[in-house]
């Protein structure tokens, strides 16, 4: 008897039976979506999943609606076909869209908010929440460990290397690497190629 076969079988059967039970949990979620255990949101809600969308185990996604003494509006979507590596972090307080066919590795992290930090008679918990939107478009990679701070966009088609913290926006069809990411690659549409940045 292979164990290890046996168990992935039915690790996959309670990840099925999970998904249909929390199904009516999220704003929308597509047909062939599937979510894995572990999972951790306290508001799924406001999450709307496309199509044959994944979320795998150990993801901790989430939309906060008040946070100290300010009311939010937070909207998170996914598109069809994305992929949510394991141990992945994202935390929503107002608009985020994430797009179609994107690879998310594992343990990523996703934020379109900051804690406060400048009164320094008052620590840091209680300060208000600074955001600004993050958008990731169509077909993106983001390696793995990969940090994405508020009021960022990474443009169609970019990949951006493991371990790189995105501070800025990022062109589409660009490679980035690196703490603050910057561009070393970008495909020419004039020579079809990938040329150095």
């Amino acid at each position: 008897m292979d164990f290890l076969k046996m168990h992935n079988t039915l690790r996959g059967w309670v990840n099925r039976l999970y998904t249909r039970l929390v199904r009516g949990s999220f704003g929308a979620m597509g047909k062939n979506s599937h979510i894995m255990l572990p999972f951790k949101s306290g508001n799924a809600k406001d999450i709307f999943l496309g199509e044959g969308v994944t979320i795998c185990g150990g993801a901790w996604i989430d939309c906060f609606r008040k946070y100290g003494e300010k009311d939010w509006h937070p909207r998170l979507e996914i598109g069809d076909g994305t992929y949510i590596g394991h141990r992945s972090h994202i935390m929503v307080i107002g608009e985020m869209k994430i797009g179609k066919n994107v690879l998310i590795a594992d343990k990523v992290y996703i934020s379109d908010n900051l804690h406060g930090f400048e009164d320094i008679t008052r620590h840091i918990m209680p300060q208000p929440l600074k955001h600004a939107p993050v958008t990731i478009e169509d077909e993106v990679w983001l390696g793995e460990n990969v940090c994405v701070l508020p009021g960022v966009t990474i443009g169609k088609h970019s990949v951006i290397g493991s371990n790189s913290v995105v501070t800025k926006s990022i062109p589409p069809y660009s490679v980035a690497v690196g703490s603050p990411a910057k561009v070393i690659r970008q495909y020419n549409q004039k020579t079809e190629q990938w040329e150095k940045a």
